[in-house]
């Protein structure tokens, strides 16, 4: 009989602001894999989709399985839940023939249920670790995620350890233009790497000692130095790198990306990206666009954002104390001396935007006209203070429309729909 996994946004992941309003935590990336790549990885075995809130039924982006209700998931095959937020390095070598609980430090954040066995409740998949004990238990290898700010926290080291690894999305290996090229070791990707400065036209440079890696058809301009000593550096397919430029490691630059210019360090640059300036220990998901001058540090940004020219945010206090993240639940202490912005789906900055030490910008924002930096923004805001009035439904989904088209992306009625019910949401809630 064969198994399936399944990841579940609990409670609190449906509170990570703000990207839960308009997409599954399973969808979010912490160093170079999204969650549920990291899981199906981890498990060994098929991944049948996220269970996650109802109004992101029909989510489904790039190859994703997208998002499935509790009837969806049957009963034929052996059924693994985990959290979305519990990062598992390791998985029993057996699993019961009975239904188990899963224990990261003795922590329920999950369950293996033998085919037959009906799901848990839905109040234990809103708080497994609440929920009545099983017959058995398993203890796995892991850590859960408690904040959503912990993804950034994490991105440089766990980046790292991904590309060293080989665990990012295959690229096909590059001619080598001579001798003394390596492929990565057993378990690794088993790509192609060139020696300093092989395929890279003269005027580009390549120093340090670590892995780079670059798929088919991408290209490096003269003016370009890469330098892989702080980690490696990962250029996906049709990836274009223009001079001047500086790219440190560790660093994933996912297909069809392109690099205007600038420094990008110790980042995770999703695909169809266009990104110039300062870009530092920061996550673009994908399809987003800062084709312009300003610091982007320290900060995680979703699908389809769109930063204005010298849009800049700070990522340190000016008395370098504790950064409090401002959230629906208020001030919160987020552990880190370090954290930029926490930008939602489907933004969009004017120019010169000022984000402030920890800022939270809601999905569907539309920023413009701000005296002074913002901190604080609930979803679909047309202008940069909270009191500024919703973006119009009709408006917002023409614009995200116009806006995925021009990249060739198709707006599908079920992810229209997803869009829809967040709206509505939010304009209930007011």
């Amino acid at each position: 009989m064969s198994t399936r996994l399944h990841l579940f946004d609990d409670a609190r992941a449906r509170r990570w602001e703000p990207f839960a309003l308009t997409r599954p935590a399973a969808e979010l990336v912490l160093g170079a894999l999204r969650l549920w790549e990291r899981a199906a990885r981890a498990w060994g075995v098929e991944y049948g989709g996220h269970l996650a809130a109802g109004r992101l039924a029909g989510f489904r982006e790039d190859e994703s399985p997208g998002t499935l209700v509790a009837s969806d998931v049957g009963r034929r095959f052996h059924r693994i839940l985990v959290s979305s937020r519990a990062v598992v390095w390791s998985r029993p070598r057996h699993l019961p023939p009975v239904p188990a609980e899963l224990r990261i430090d003795g922590t329920t954040v999950g369950w293996s249920l033998p085919s037959g066995a009906p799901l848990p409740h839905p109040r234990d998949i809103a708080d497994p670790a609440a929920a009545p004990r099983a017959e058995a238990g398993l203890e796995v290898e892991g850590f859960v995620l408690e904040h959503v700010w912990e993804l950034v926290a994490r991105t440089p080291g766990q980046l790292r350890e991904d590309l060293e690894a080989g665990m990012f999305p295959p690229l096909a290996p590059i001619p080598s233009s001579g001798a003394g090229g390596r492929q990565v070791g057993a378990g690794e990707s088993g790509l192609a790497i060139p020696p300093p400065g092989s395929s890279l036209p003269p005027g580009a440079h390549l120093v340090g000692d670590g892995v780079f890696t670059m798929g088919p058809g991408a290209a490096v301009e003269p003016g370009v130095l890469l330098d892989t000593g702080p980690g490696p550096i990962v250029l996906g397919e049709g990836v274009r790198v223009c001079g001047p430029a500086r790219l440190e490691g560790p660093l994933y630059v996912g297909p069809g990306s392109t690099i205007l210019g600038g420094r990008v360090c110790a980042s995770y640059v999703g695909r169809a990206c266009r990104i110039r300036g300062d870009i530092e220990k920061s996550v673009l998901l994908g399809y987003d666009n800062k084709a312009h001058g300003g610091f982007l540090g320290r900060s995680y940004l979703g699908r389809w954002v769109n930063l204005g020219a010298m849009t800049t945010n700070s990522d340190l206090r000016n008395d370098y104390r504790e950064v409090r993240v401002r959230t629906g639940q208020g001030a919160v202490p987020s552990g880190l001396t370090k954290l930029g912005c926490l930008v939602g789906d489907h933004v969009k900055t004017g120019i010169g935007t000022l984000l402030n030490t920890g800022a939270v910008i809601g999905a569907g924002c539309n920023l413009f006209g701000a005296a002074g930096p913002t901190s604080h923004l609930p979803p679909f805001r047309w202008g940069a203070t909270r009191e500024a009035p919703l973006f119009g439904l009709d408006r917002f989904l023409d614009t995200a429309e116009r806006v995925m088209g021009r990249r060739g992306v198709r707006l599908t009625p079920e992810m229209r729909a997803v869009l829809e019910r967040a709206w509505l949401s939010v304009a209930g809630a007011d």
